[in-house]
């Protein structure tokens, strides 16, 4: 597959490539990994919108002591 892109973006990426052992590839790989985890990251604050706007809420009170009991975090930690 040829991809074709603007003369900034292969500057860019060729910048990138100057360090030993990093390849185009390499490159493109992690800009679309940070795409995607920039995607979920927004999807879950998204869901969390949409469970407040429903009503789906808990006081912060309440969430802590639930969180650290869970985790076996003392209340004074």
């Amino acid at each position: 597959m040829q991809i074709e892109l603007p003369q900034d973006l292969i500057d860019r990426v060729q910048q990138r490539t100057a360090f030993p052992g990093v390849t185009k590839a390499d490159v493109i790989r992690k800009a679309l990994d940070s795409l995607d985890q920039s995607d979920q990251e927004r999807q879950a604050i998204q869901e969390g919108i949409d469970a407040w706007r429903a009503g789906d809420v808990q006081e912060f009170d309440e969430f802590d002591r639930e969180f650290r009991a869970k985790n076996g975090i003392s209340a004074d930690a």
